[in-house]
C-alpha cells in the first residue's frame, strides 16, 4: 500500500506530472486536516448520530450541542473525506463508510479513531525521539493510566477485522487442547482460534494494564470460559506449557533482535513437539532502489517512536526463527489488514 494524492482534473494532473505543486506541503497540511477531521467526527458523536438517519446541519448541531457554524464546516470536511454525503440539504453516513463508522457494525473502527488522539500526543514527541534515540515506551505506563483502555480497545477493533481469516490459517495439531497468546492484550485472536477448534482453551499473557481491559472484552463476549488472562511480562514470566500452539502477534517489532531470539527459544521449549507457532507482523520490504516505496516505513517509524524498535524484514524474522530452532512452514499476507504477514512455524 502506498500513500498519495489524487488529482481531480486535467490541470492538476499536469501540475503533478511537471512537479509544479509542493507535494510535501500537501501531505503535511491536508494529511493533518483529514486525520483530525475523521477523529473529530467520532469524538463529537457525528457518526453515531447519522447512523440513525439523515439530518440537517441545524438538527445535528442541536442534537449534539454543537455550534451550527462549526457543525456545517465539520460536515463539509467529512464529506470531502468520504465519511458522509449530502442530499437535498440533509447529511447521511456514506454507504462505503457505514460498515466502518456505524457503532452497530461488526467492523466498527470508531474506537481506533478515538485512540488516534492518544497516538497524536505520542507523535508530538517524534523530533525528541529522533534526536535522543529514546522512545515514548508505551508499555511502561502505569496500569491505571487511561491510555491503556484506548490502546487495547483500538487494537481490539482492528483485530476483529482479520481474526476469522487469521484463525482459519493457523493449523493446530490433532487433539490440540491449549494455546498461549503472548502479549495478546484483548485476546480476540485467541478467542477466534478457540471457537474454530472445539475443545481448545487459551491463556493470554500480558502486562497488567493490558490484561485489565482484555478481561473485560472477553467477559463481554461471554468467552471467559475458554480464554483466560494472566498478568506478566513475556520476557521474564514463566510461560508454562506444554502448549499445542503459541501466538506471537504484533510483538516482534517491540523487541530487539536479541530479545526476539531469546523469547523464541523459550517459546520452543514451551511447545509440544508438533506444536504450532504463529507470528503475525507488519514486515517491511528489503531495500530495493528500483522499487517505489510503500507506506510500511511509516509503520517502522511509529514502532521506533513507541518502543525504540523497528519493523523487520522477512529475512530478519526468518533469521530469528532459525536461530531459535524453528522452521517456517508458510508465510502469507493477511487480506483484511494491509501490510500484515502471518508466518507459521514449527520446532525443528
Amino acid at each position: 500500500m502506498r500513500l498519495g494524492l489524487k488529482a481531480d482534473n486535467l490541470l492538476e494532473r499536469v501540475a503533478d506530472w511537471l512537479n509544479l505543486a509542493p507535494k510535501p506541503l500537501a501531505h503535511a497540511f491536508f494529511g493533518m486536516m483529514a486525520a483530525r477531521t475523521l477523529m473529530a467526527g467520532e469524538r463529537l458523536g457525528v457518526y453515531a448520530a447519522l447512523a440513525d438517519g439523515s439530518a440537517t446541519v441545524e438538527e445535528l448541531a442541536a442534537r449534539l450541542k454543537l455550534s451550527p457554524q462549526g457543525t456545517r464546516a465539520l460536515l463539509e470536511a467529512l464529506e470531502a473525506c468520504d465519511a458522509v454525503e449530502r442530499k437535498k440539504g440533509r447529511y447521511r453516513m456514506a454507504d462505503a463508510a457505514r460498515r466502518w463508522l456505524d457503532p452497530r457494525s461488526a467492523q466498527y473502527v470508531g474506537g481506533f479513531l478515538d485512540f488516534n488522539y492518544t497516538q497524536w500526543e505520542w507523535w508530538s514527541h517524534m523530533e525528541d525521539a529522533v534526536r535522543s534515540g529514546e522512545s515514548v515506551d508505551i508499555h511502561r505506563f502505569d496500569p491505571d493510566d487511561p491510555r491503556w483502555r484506548s490502546y487495547i480497545l483500538g487494537m481490539y477493533q482492528l483485530a476483529r477485522l482479520s481474526a476469522p481469516e487469521v484463525a482459519r490459517a493457523i493449523p493446530l495439531p490433532r487433539g490440540a487442547r491449549h494455546v498461549l497468546d503472548l502479549g495478546g492484550a484483548h485476546g480476540w485472536f485467541a478467542a477466534e482460534l478457540c471457537r474454530r477448534n472445539r475443545g481448545v482453551k487459551a491463556t493470554v499473557l500480558d502486562l497488567e494494564g493490558s490484561v485489565r481491559v482484555g478481561r473485560e472484552i472477553i467477559a463481554r463476549a461471554g468467552l471467559s470460559h475458554v480464554v483466560e488472562h494472566r498478568e506478566g511480562d513475556i520476557l521474564t514470566s514463566e510461560l508454562g506449557g506444554p502448549y499445542d500452539g503459541v501466538l506471537l502477534f504484533q510483538v516482534v517489532h517491540h523487541l530487539s533482535p536479541a530479545q526476539n531470539v531469546a523469547l523464541l527459544r523459550r517459546v520452543r521449549t514451551a511447545l509440544t513437539h508438533k506444536g504450532t507457532l504463529a507470528v503475525l507482523e507488519y514486515l517491511r520490504e528489503d531495500v530495493d532502489e528500483d522499487r517505489p516505496p510503500s507506506a510500511a516505513p511509516l509503520i517502522g517509524l511509529h514502532y521506533f517512536l513507541t518502543s525504540k524498535a523497528a519493523a523487520y524484514t522477512p529475512a530478519e524474522v526468518e533469521g530469528f526463527l532459525d536461530d531459535a530452532g524453528f522452521r517456517i512452514e508458510s508465510s502469507k499476507p493477511v487480506r483484511h489488514l494491509p501490510l500484515q504477514t502471518l508466518i507459521i512455524a514449527r520446532p525443528e
